[in-house]
């Protein structure tokens, strides 16, 4: 599947397609899809996760009791 795994602050963990790419800024995080475009924007803290802008349709789920968010989504050619 090609699955990367990212330790985020406060014990975060973001589960993403190797093709994605993470940028960090303190507590706050953006993801990256390969066709360069921001799918998703968020802040951790040790007991929040905020959900700051999300593409329409991107499919994820967050895991509260393993502080895990997991992006479903695979490319295109896979």
């Amino acid at each position: 599947m090609g699955n990367k795994s990212h330790g985020l602050k406060h014990g975060w963990t973001l589960i993403a397609h190797k093709s994605f790419t993470l940028f960090t800024n303190a507590n706050a995080y953006i993801v990256v899809d390969s066709d360069h475009d921001t799918v998703m924007h968020f802040k951790v803290t040790d007991s929040e996760l905020d959900m700051i802008s999300v593409n329409w349709g991107l499919n994820f789920k967050v895991i509260l009791g393993f502080k895990t968010i997991k992006i479903m989504e695979l490319p295109d050619d896979e």
